[in-house]
């Protein structure tokens, strides 16, 4: 086997593990010791038209009244995981949460 398709099927092995993982390609990179933008080229390289670099990353926003009266918001993410208290005075650390998924 050449060097090319050893490299290759390494890569996309990673690749194929980070799509199961459910981590973010950052996260992912950092547990199994890979350099983020080499795993980011690879995975341009082996995207699918599934991983269309076009697809938009926003989610829909819906607004739901609580049956108490709170000054806390929360976060529901697509997958079921919810953050919740979020207040102005740990909006920073929310923020740099949501840019890390």
């Amino acid at each position: 086997m050449n060097t090319n398709t050893a490299l290759n099927q390494t890569w996309a092995a990673h690749i194929e593990k980070w799509r199961l993982s459910g981590l973010s390609a950052k996260v992912f990179c950092e547990q199994e010791g890979l350099v983020y933008h080499q795993f980011g080229y690879w995975r341009q390289k082996f995207a699918s038209t599934n991983d269309a670099p076009h697809e938009s990353k926003l989610v829909s926003v819906a607004l739901v009244t609580p049956s108490h009266q709170t000054n806390e918001l929360e976060i529901l993410l697509p997958n079921g995981v919810v953050i919740r208290g979020i207040d102005g005075s740990n909006l920073a650390l929310v923020t740099s949460l949501v840019a890390a998924l």
